[in-house]
């Protein structure tokens, strides 16, 4: 599984519906990306249990509810240690995104951070800070957040700290890796390896880097992970079972070729 050396890749051509025959490319994203890749998560997780219970609000304040994906984006492309892409449509319409990020301390995560060089590692520390204090007041000026359910963002906020000690930070071996932090694709566009090729980009540094990639696969995404190879390390929190479908997502692993695995997958 690998990209062009121009960073594109076609889908296979089928006679049933012009999107399928429509080549799609694979790129780097930048901040004007922002935009439009915050549109295309909230519309994909907009009627999902787990947005319902997060947003219940989101129609009244559909601007606001908007924004939370947006801000979300930009912050995190102002991580030096992320890495985002887009994939578009050949009329140059973002159909889907995902947000990688090189986590660790090893030799291989240094060096990343070092190739950015300082002036732009400045520069994205400093940005960081501004746009967070410009949320911040912006949020202030409108009176707070009319889209959540403010006791409920704090819960799950909660159960997600506790399974990310659980699966990752209890696990020393692990700290090293490629995080897959967000795969979003539009609706119409699913079922045709769009998917499969974002995915490509972080599998193939992975496999240079010798790293696992960690990521938490909602009940949907489960199936196109357990496809590439991922395993399934365990299920989210009992009670964040109950908010999404039961018995399905969780958090997912992959290895590359050669890695020496765990003695254990114990949980």
């Amino acid at each position: 599984m690998s990209l062009t050396a121009n960073g594109k890749a076609n889908l296979a051509t089928s006679p049933k519906t012009s999107i399928s025959s429509e080549p799609i490319i694979i790129r780097r994203a930048t901040l004007k990306d922002a935009p439009e890749m915050g549109r295309v998560g909230g519309r994909v997780y907009y009627d999902t249990p787990l947005t319902s219970w997060l947003w219940p609000h989101r129609a009244k304040y559909h601007a606001q509810y908007e924004r939370h994906w947006i801000e979300r984006r930009l912050a995190l492309m102002l991580n030096p240690r992320n890495e985002s892409y887009v994939a578009c449509s050949s009329s140059g319409q973002i159909i889907g995104a995902a947000q990688f990020a090189r986590l660790g301390d090893d030799a291989g995560a240094w060096k990343r951070i070092r190739e950015i060089g300082v002036l732009r590692r400045v520069f994205m520390w400093v940005a960081a800070w501004v746009f967070w204090g410009y949320c911040k007041v912006r949020w202030w000026l409108e009176g707070g957040d009319k889209t959540q359910n403010k006791e409920a963002v704090e819960t799950f906020a909660s159960w997600c700290r506790v399974d990310g000690e659980r699966y990752w930070g209890s696990h020393e071996e692990r700290a090293s890796r490629w995080h897959c932090q967000s795969l979003v694709l539009l609706p119409e566009w699913q079922g045709k390896g769009i998917g499969k090729k974002l995915m490509a980009v972080v599998m193939e540094k992975a496999q240079r880097d010798g790293v696992i990639i960690g990521l938490e696969a909602s009940a949907k995404g489960e199936g196109l992970y357990t496809k590439l190879g991922f395993e399934l390390l365990g299920r989210f929190t009992g009670e964040a079972g109950a908010v999404e479908d039961v018995g399905q997502g969780g958090m997912m692993i992959w290895y590359p070729e050669g890695y020496k695995k765990e003695a254990s997958s114990e949980m």
